[in-house]
């Protein structure tokens, strides 16, 4: 499991479901699709719009343990 989705769980999101090489993460309002691609790095625009839908900056996300 990537260091991403452990903290998305930490923080109150759900595994939805997983469609191809992407998982879905729900917390009941939003809805966010990781992508899984081997990698533990996301791509910078992901990073963003996750950061958006979570209202959190960068160091905060980072600080989730």
């Amino acid at each position: 499991m990537q260091e991403i989705e452990k903290k998305l769980i930490k923080i109150g999101f759900q595994v939805v479901r997983q469609k191809g090489s992407h998982v879905i993460f729900s917390n009941g309002r939003d809805a966010f699709p990781v992508p899984k691609h081997g990698s533990n790095n996301i791509s910078p625009g992901v990073e963003r719009q996750l950061l958006k839908i979570l209202a959190m900056t960068r160091d905060e996300f980072s600080n989730i343990k």
